[in-house]
């Protein structure tokens, strides 16, 4: 399914099962098929809606630079669309980034939050470190692969399903890398920090524990300063958490979203 976004870009989405609705967004480079191991598991609860952001899969591709608060506009209308908000919002990497700018710039939409392996702010180093992301990614994704794989996967998990990260390496080789690029320019302004406090929703953090790209103390931190926030971990999980240990994520994400219902 598609729908046109205010910003004119048509915008890939599924969705499958019946009930309380939860959206979920992807990590930068990937697709809304991340999510289906978790969908499995929670369609007989819940509609579970899980877009391709711009950019990526079947959605449009964006020809100028973009921030965080457009892609966070497209989903805005995609629940609009949906027509059945509130909704839960549940993102992970680059997704959990769009969870909270939506969660600030519509809250009468989000009746929850979860956040997973998502940062909230940059200093001038971690500025520097993701630009430098989106300049290697210009000369090509091959430049950028190995290095993002080594961050979102341990080695054991490398060889214990290599099915998995071979999905994961041809989502990333089939990405267009000019607009990887635009994303990782977006990720370089992220800036929450002094905002978070107005968040109303109910909020679950989702630390991974073998997390290499956002350590369990930047989600603890991302927890502390929104009112009521839950935090929970999955141990031994890396970056994907969702995709890597899906029944966990699942149990977490499930039992939340029915509490708050």
């Amino acid at each position: 399914m598609q729908i046109e976004t205010t910003s004119g870009l048509r915008l890939h989405y599924e969705t499958r099962g019946a009930g309380p609705v939860i959206v979920l967004l992807h990590p930068v480079g990937l697709r809304g098929a991340f999510w289906k191991p978790v969908v499995e598991r929670l369609s007989d609860r819940f509609r579970l809606v899980y877009p391709d952001l711009r950019g990526h899969g079947g959605s449009d591709v964006p020809t100028t630079d973009f921030t965080l608060s457009d892609m966070a506009r497209d989903v805005i209308d995609l629940i609009g669309a949906v027509g059945e908000p509130p909704a839960v919002v549940c993102g992970c990497s680059l997704g959990g980034m769009l969870a909270q700018s939506i969660a600030l710039a519509a809250p009468e939409l989000v009746g929850g939050l979860v956040i997973a392996g998502a940062g909230f702010t940059r200093d001038a180093a971690g500025r520097k470190a993701v630009l430098a992301r989106a300049e290697a990614a210009r000369r090509g994704m091959p430049d950028v692969l190995e290095t993002t794989l080594d961050r979102w996967f341990t080695d054991e998990v490398e060889r214990a399903d290599p099915m998995m990260v071979g999905m994961v390496r041809a989502w990333l080789l089939e990405d267009d890398p000019v607009v990887h690029a635009r994303c990782w320019q977006a990720m370089a302004g992220l800036d929450h920090a002094d905002r978070l406090a107005s968040i109303g929703a109910p909020t679950l953090v989702v630390a991974a524990t073998a997390d290499q790209s956002v350590p369990v103390a930047t989600l603890k931190d991302l927890a502390s300063r929104i009112p009521g926030a839950r935090y929970g971990e999955i141990e031994g999980a890396g970056h994907l958490a969702p995709l890597e240990r899906p029944k966990d994520f699942a149990a977490i994400l499930g039992d939340f979203a029915l509490e708050i219902a």
